[in-house]
């Protein structure tokens, strides 16, 4: 018969273990889910996370997550390439990065000059990386390489949560409706974000090619951007197919318990509800799809 404090000392042992960390949780995730940003997030401060992780658990915090992987890929992106190096290289996965050959760029909230008040009023993301007094922001230090590693940014917040799809499919399952309208609309948020930097960089493009022919002429020569551009072009559509397949399964498997209305997705029994984007989504396809904005073929040359 085992004594009493052989009984009682693991007991204690586990008692006291450390319990896992913020930082710990989201290594375990990322490594499972969603494993082309461990790296990233294994070099995030840990302090910065617990920052923006609200809640202890990831539980509490897995909508936090996308926008974590954000600002770790600019943290990594700061400590590793240089906006005065020769070429700037931009990190999409551990296999996988672009050199684009550097040149001098203009501020990106110049273009304040071509694109209407009552146009800009209609793309979210618009005042922050365009229309704003900050000339320290990489949209403003650098121009279209700063708008890249943006666009870059938000690539991988829309990837990481198209990937959490079987997170919350592992450990949800199909039994309560609100997990997954939060997370179908926090998945949506950044549907459109793609879309977003394609204008601002057609945008660019133009008054780089009317006030800045030098910049322009280095921009549409340049075939490290040009890739990137097209890179980035190919994954949101791979993504967003991706997005429209997931978000199909969900409201198939919870039937009548979950409903789109307009621009809503509604749990039907709590009448709960949150936003999907479609409108914004349409707004984006509908302004690239004038005819300025075909400018943007010359990056796909």
């Amino acid at each position: 018969m085992k004594s009493i404090l052989s009984i009682l000392i693991p007991a204690v042992l586990i008692f006291l273990a450390p319990p896992i960390t913020k930082k710990e949780q989201l290594l375990l995730l990322s490594k499972k889910y969603f494993p082309e940003n461990y790296t990233v997030l294994k070099e995030y401060d840990e302090a910065t996370i617990n920052e923006q992780a609200e809640g202890d658990s990831l539980y509490e915090f897995i909508s936090d997550v996308s926008t974590i992987v954000h600002e770790g890929y600019h943290h990594y992106q700061g400590f590793y390439s240089s906006y005065y190096d020769a070429s700037v290289l931009y990190r999409i996965n551990d296999t996988l990065s672009f050199a684009v050959k550097n040149f001098k760029t203009f501020q990106s909230n110049e273009i304040n000059n071509i694109v209407p008040p009552a146009i800009r009023k209609k793309i979210f993301r618009y005042d922050t990386y365009i229309n704003t007094k900050d000339k320290y922001l990489v949209t403003q230090q650098f121009g279209i390489l700063g708008l890249l590693e943006e666009c870059i940014a938000y690539y991988q917040s829309f990837s990481t949560e198209v990937s959490l799809f079987n997170y919350y499919k592992d450990t949800y399952g199909w039994k309560d409706p609100d997990s997954w309208i939060a997370y179908l609309s926090n998945m949506a948020s950044y549907r459109y974000s793609i879309p977003e930097f394609k204008l601002f960089i057609s945008w660019y493009l133009q008054y780089a090619k009317l006030k800045y022919p030098k910049t322009y002429g280095y921009i549409i020569s340049n075939a490290g951007l040009k890739k990137l551009f097209v890179f980035l072009d190919s994954e949101n559509t791979r993504l967003t197919l991706l997005y429209d397949q997931h978000r199909s399964v969900i409201i198939k498997q919870f039937g009548g318990r979950m409903q789109v209305r307009g621009n809503f997705i509604f749990n039907t029994s709590s009448h709960s509800g949150k936003g999907l984007y479609d409108n914004e989504v349409l707004e984006m396809n509908s302004l690239l799809s004038k005819p300025e904005h075909r400018i943007l073929d010359e990056l796909k040359k």
